[in-house]
């Protein structure tokens, strides 16, 4: 059984991978200085010799691979957002990058070109260069707090080690829940001009006016991949549902802003759990 949240309308879904769904609305402009500017997601466009994580053809078990680079204000590093997430810490000078990896690894990145939303980068790492194309999303946390991709609020995504009690599988979906809310609050504020969800690990569809648990047979590997196990997957994906079939949340059908609306929505879903 699958649950459409408050569905408004018809005809007007955004379903999951969907990556053109454009805003219209007024946007806070982009940060004039060079490092606040690079804090924001990077998306691999092309690789020139790339490293098998620079593919985005490459599927383990159905899995797709996305490469991309978060640069974050407090100095922390992400490699690879949408696929197997590596953080460590940068340090930023001139046109040149130095990555510390939290498991002891380093690489080099050196500016090449920037121009408009899109970066060349050649990282050398393990006696390896590859040159990478990036395009950024122009999503700005000036608040790191609400940053999703910050360690902290994308821990829900880490496998634990062990089985997880009922308590801490409504936890893993609470925080699940909010780091969606700060996407969407971030897309909503933010001047990009599309929402992109391709390889990030959820439960839900998303429509305008409304959210969708997906069924079981249809549910997202990488979101399955989130827990100890599938069937710890499956009580978390019911306890979700559950949780939007028993409580009664509010659209705020006055806002034109379908990202703001949506994560207000969740929000009110978060708090409640």
């Amino acid at each position: 059984m699958s649950l459409a949240l408050s569905l408004l309308g018809s005809g007007c879904s955004l379903q999951q991978g969907s990556k053109n769904e454009k805003i219209a609305d007024e946007k806070i402009p982009a940060p004039k200085d060079p490092f606040q500017k690079l804090c924001q997601y990077w998306m691999v466009t092309d690789a020139t010799s790339p490293t098998l994580k620079d593919i985005d053809e490459n599927h383990t078990e159905g899995i797709h691979n996305i490469p991309g680079i978060v640069f974050m204000t407090d100095s922390v590093f992400l490699e690879n957002p949408r696929s197997a997430m590596k953080y460590g810490h940068f340090i930023y000078k001139g046109k040149t990058i130095n990555v510390q990896f939290d498991d002891g690894s380093k690489a080099i990145y050196t500016i090449d070109e920037i121009e408009g939303d899109t970066m060349v980068m050649r990282r050398t790492e393990d006696n390896h260069t590859t040159t990478l194309y990036v395009r950024g999303d122009r999503l700005f946390w000036p608040d790191m707090a609400r940053n999703p991709y910050t360690k902290e609020n994308s821990k829900w995504r880490f496998k634990p080690a062990r089985p997880e009690t009922p308590e801490q599988l409504k936890e893993r979906l609470k925080e699940c829940v909010q780091f969606y809310e700060y996407l969407f609050e971030a897309n909503a504020n933010s001047e990009s001009t599309e929402v992109n969800f391709d390889g990030l690990p959820t439960c839900f569809k998303w429509y305008v006016g409304g959210i969708l648990v997906q069924g079981p047979a249809h549910l997202d590997k990488k979101w399955i991949n989130c827990f100890y196990s599938e069937e710890q997957a499956m009580q978390a994906r019911q306890m979700m549902e559950d949780q939007l079939v028993n409580n009664k949340y509010n659209w705020d059908t006055t806002q034109t802003n379908w990202l703001k609306q949506t994560a207000d929505v969740l929000k009110q879903i978060h708090d409640k759990m």
